[in-house]
């Protein structure tokens, strides 16, 4: 083997093991994430919701967000649907531990779309807000609580769905009591108040 090939696959050896060594040093969890959770199955329509939180962490990336996301599919939850504008509806709640149970940190406003697939799959309304990580609401455990809501021509028809929680804290801050695995705040949405306009005639 030439003194050249030596040396490349020296350097590639070393660059995989800085870069291994790099991951392993990162956070185990970039953010914490429910996805594709079935609220509604029934009447012909399928309502799934994403909740997601996450917080700032120096050196990953990362950023103080919640997030929430909203799908419609048919009944069985197998193909998505083609629903108009406004039939769909999300929202987050970011929710603190407050050692016995689960308080509202931040809530976002409604935001309501149309629903439908492409290539990835179905999609529908989404949003991500700045939630201000510890500092809002004091360092400890946090989750979201996400809406998942669909119009189904009479009645709105959804539910929430819990991110799971996890903990954010200044710098310096030691490992604090959390909150058991299984632990979540009961459902704190309620469908929106507004109407849909008809659908419009094909």
């Amino acid at each position: 083997m030439t003194k050249s090939r030596l040396s490349l696959k020296a350097t590639l050896c070393m660059f995989v093991a800085l870069l291994m060594a790099a991951l392993w040093t990162q956070p185990a969890n970039a953010y914490t994430w429910a996805r594709r959770v079935t609220v509604y199955n029934a009447s012909g329509l399928c309502v799934q919701g994403d909740a997601g939180i996450d917080h700032q962490r120096p050196g990953a990336f990362s950023g103080n967000l919640a997030y929430s996301v909203t799908y419609a599919l048919k009944q069985g939850c197998g193909t998505g649907l083609n629903e108009p504008d406004g039939w769909a509806a999300t929202r987050a709640i970011v929710f603190k531990w407050n050692g016995s149970g689960w308080d509202v940190c931040r809530t976002s406003a409604w935001k309501f779309g149309a629903t439908g697939v492409n290539r990835w799959g179905p999609w529908g309304p989404e949003q991500s807000i700045d939630w201000g990580g510890w500092a809002s609401c004091g360092a400890g455990f946090y989750g979201t609580q996400a809406a998942a809501y669909v119009w189904d021509g009479s009645a709105w028809r959804g539910g929430s769905v819990w991110s799971g929680f996890e903990q954010a804290t200044p710098a310096g801050v030691a490992r604090m009591r959390q909150p058991a695995n299984s632990s979540a705040p009961a459902p704190h949405v309620k469908p929106p108040a507004v109407r849909p306009a008809a659908r419009a005639a094909r």
